[in-house]
């Protein structure tokens, strides 16, 4: 009540807390916030039922957020039998050729009741969606976050959605998000690639698009 309108939109919608070295936690019964884990308590008051804690930690440096850097991106849908439809940057969000209304953009998703920032699209079940970046300076670890849009979406909706990461045409990994699934964050190892810039692609497929409306974050970092 107090708070909200201090808090911009990429901090709400941040993919994790990773990249924050300073972190407010204002708790009541003994709660702690996950965010919190590991780190320094510098600062601890009362305040009648609340407990204020003010909490230290190193910060990662990230080196490249790919949601901010969204326009920057290459998207395309890959048929099964391998046709490429190209999407092109219209304002503030890409637009497919093959499905205009499935559009690609960066946008604040309700996900697990909880807001995040995300690149977002809903999800045609005939083809992969492909969003690349080039020459993405990479840190020691790519950490991806991922999950479905809208409760309601979620309660209608079966299908799974399939997350595949891949630098340099290698696949690091892949996350799945389902209705029940939440926000799920991955971090694949990219340390032996530290320093160096690099193509990052993410695929995306799903068994049954009906109902199914998908973001991710991203962020390369040390």
């Amino acid at each position: 009540m107090h708070l909200g309108d201090l808090i911009p939109i990429a901090v709400a919608g941040r993919l994790d807390a990773a990249r924050f070295g300073r972190i407010w936690e204002i708790s009541q019964r003994g709660a702690r916030a996950p965010e919190s884990e590991g780190s320094r308590m510098a600062q601890l008051s009362h305040h009648g039922a609340l407990t204020l804690r003010r909490c230290e930690r190193p910060a990662s440096r990230v080196s490249f957020d790919f949601v901010a850097e969204w326009n920057r991106a290459i998207v395309s849908r890959v048929a099964s039998g391998g046709q490429v439809s190209w999407c092109y940057p219209v304002s503030d969000h890409f637009e497919c050729a093959d499905s205009p209304a499935q559009s690609v953009k960066a946008e604040l998703l309700e996900i697990d009741t909880s807001p995040h920032l995300a690149l977002a699209t809903a999800l045609p079940g005939h083809a992969t969606t492909v969003i690349e970046f080039d020459h993405v300076p990479l840190g020691r670890e790519l950490a991806v976050g991922a999950g479905l849009h809208n409760v309601w979406l979620r309660k209608s909706g079966k299908g799974t959605v399939n997350l595949r990461v891949l630098v340099q045409g290698h696949e690091l990994g892949r996350i799945q998000a389902g209705s029940l699934t939440g926000w799920t964050l991955g971090k694949f190892d990219t340390s032996a690639l530290a320093g160096q810039s690099e193509s990052v692609r993410f695929e995306i497929t799903v068994d049954d698009p009906t109902a199914r409306y998908f973001g991710f974050a991203a962020e390369a970092r040390s």
